[in-house]
């Protein structure tokens, strides 16, 4: 098939391929095959792993480790440049795509004879109001860790707290969506939590709550609607509420609201709904749909030369003349996503070669589920199973679809021990960004006297009060906040404790920025200062109150704060 290929080292052509997941991995595996000797192949990924994201809601769970769930791209491809780096930039016309690696971040040109996109796609949250900032997602091997160490942290703080609403909210866990990730999230979850409760003496098993919020009106859209019942059945029995015909409203940090008016408090809210484009896609002025590529049934790009895409990030139909029905075009998925990097490679060389190219054409054999409890949900060339049975099916199924004897191995063995030991609950704290944006709804409370200080607050939206009493010096003060205006200088001053209870007024958005960096920040730049002192002159009436806040340079010991 491809004889003709030009065998010189200067002549190869050279094709680069962007993004490192299901798609991208086995279009390189497959070019390097088809064209060994005379295709120049590189992958660009901005991590040197792939990630096996089947798998993310079992890292979550500690029920395998994250290594396990990954595997070195250059271990995977050996034969292939991989070239750790993020994308910045493509030129179609001049053919060459713009990377930076490395601690300089000097951009460096990459050209290309073909270039295949395989990014995948994004998360966009931004239509449902606090969700982006509240929400944890399950994308990738970082969230997955951050879903576990959060659960953790729940666990932690439920176990020691004296106040049962703050317990409760703890206790809550709500997850959006209830597609694939979404009910094996939930699922994986519920089983993490059960095995660690025996930890946890001052939490009583019916204290937790599970709910798995669905837009539609069953779980599990892709499966038979008899399926769909089965795995609501299993997910009830083991205790997880789900809720079908309502969506998320708006989330805050203390809970999620509903479309039908109702408000969930939580302190968990797992959002496995969003997709959306990649960020780079986005701004390389390509014909799109859906937040997809359009290709034609080759995956080339209208219009690009040279240009290809497929998986997530490609819309590639199916049939002749594809209407508006997402049964038209390849489902976004790795079983498709594999067939087409190896389909892709096909064309790309028979394009060099001058042969005839092949429409991507597919069947998927099926799908499955996991439930958690050694249940699952599985169709299987027309066959439908569920239960154990279908369980023991997808564990294999994906045993197998593992890239690398050395992936399934540890997976395997990990499976194996897990099912005897129980989980693994240290909790390995990441450190939270400095500056976030934090929703609250009518009635929140900000804080209130006797918390730690932790930072500074400027109002986005909204309104809030602040109100501050010292009965000892008969002294009160109130005012109210609106957008463009802060509260939170004390952590750049005297007290470590909050002595102001701050409340919405409505619901609204603060810009928090922790402690220390605000600190530092206030000192590096000493106009800051005479602002703030000129601020509290006008504010609060001056420094002699007991409750106004002092000079930004009369608490160094800060510092040594958490």
């Amino acid at each position: 098939m491809n004889d003709n290929l030009p065998d010189t080292a200067s002549s190869k052509k050279k094709v680069l391929v962007l993004g490192g997941g299901f798609g991208g991995v086995f279009a390189a595996k497959a070019l390097e095959k088809l064209g060994r000797g005379k295709l120049d192949v590189e992958l660009i990924n901005s991590n040197n792993y792939f990630v096996f994201q089947p798998l993310l809601p079992e890292v979550a769970a500690s029920s395998i480790h994250s290594a396990d769930a990954v595997v070195p791209l250059r271990q995977l491809l050996r034969r292939i440049q991989v070239r750790q780096a993020e994308v910045m930039n493509i030129d179609f016309d001049k053919r060459k795509v713009i990377v930076v690696q490395g601690t300089r971040r000097i951009p460096v040109d990459l050209p290309y004879d073909e270039l295949v996109i395989a990014f995948g796609t994004g998360v966009d949250l931004n239509r449902f109001p606090g969700l982006p900032e509240h929400a944890l997602t399950m994308k990738n091997l970082a969230d997955a860790h951050r879903l576990r160490t959060h659960v953790i942290g729940c666990l932690e703080t439920a176990d020691v707290t004296d106040e049962p609403e703050i317990k409760q909210q703890l206790l809550t866990f709500v997850v959006v969506g209830a597609g694939f990730s979404g009910v094996e999230t939930v699922a994986e979850m519920r089983e993490l939590v059960r095995r660690a409760l025996k930890y946890y003496p001052n939490i009583k098993p019916d204290e937790i709550r599970f709910h798995l919020i669905e837009y539609a009106d069953r779980i599990l859209p892709t499966f038979s609607p008899d399926l769909a019942e089965y795995a609501t059945r299993r997910l009830e029995i083991h205790g997880i509420e789900v809720l079908t015909r309502v969506g998320t409203k708006s989330a805050t940090g203390t809970g999620v609201e509903l479309t039908d008016g109702r408000f969930i408090p939580t302190s968990t809210i797992v959002a496995t709904i969003g997709n959306g484009p990649h960020r780079l896609v986005e701004t390389l002025g390509l014909d799109m749909h859906w937040g997809r590529i359009k290709t034609d049934q080759f995956m080339r790009v209208p219009g690009k030369d040279g240009v290809w895409a497929l998986g997530d990030a490609a819309l590639i139909p199916m049939i002749d003349e594809p209407k508006e029905d997402p049964l038209h075009y390849a489902p976004q998925t790795a079983q498709f996503a594999v067939r087409e990097g190896r389909q892709l490679a096909a064309n790309i060389v028979a394009k060099l070669n001058g042969n005839e190219m092949k429409p991507f054409a597919y069947v998927s054999k099926g799908s499955l589920a996991s439930l958690g409890m050694s249940k699952a949900v599985a169709d299987v060339y027309g066959v439908k199973l569920s239960g154990t049975f279908a369980w023991l099916l997808w564990r294999g199924f994906y045993l197998s679809f593992l890239p690398g004897f050395q992936a399934k191995l540890r997976v395997g063995i990990n499976w194996l021990v897990n099912s005897v030991m129980p989980p693994n609950i240290v909790q390995i704290q990441s450190t939270p960004p400095a500056t976030r944006y934090i929703h609250y709804r009518k009635g929140d409370k900000v804080f209130e006297p006797g918390m730690l200080i932790d930072g500074f607050y400027t109002v986005t939206k909204g309104r809030f009060k602040l109100t501050i009493d010292n009965p000892d010096a008969g002294e009160h003060f109130e005012k109210v906040f609106s957008p463009g205006e802060h509260f939170g200088e004390r952590v750049l001053l005297r007290s470590a404790l909050r002595t102001g209870l701050v409340v919405a007024l409505e619901d609204g958005v603060l810009l928090f920025i922790a402690q220390k960096d605000f600190t530092r920040f206030a000192r590096a730049f000493p106009f800051l200062d005479n602002y703030f002192k000129g601020y509290i002159e006008r504010t609060f009436g001056g420094f002699d109150k007991s409750f106004a806040p002092g000079s930004t340079d009369s608490k160094t010991e800060l510092e040594t704060l958490p």
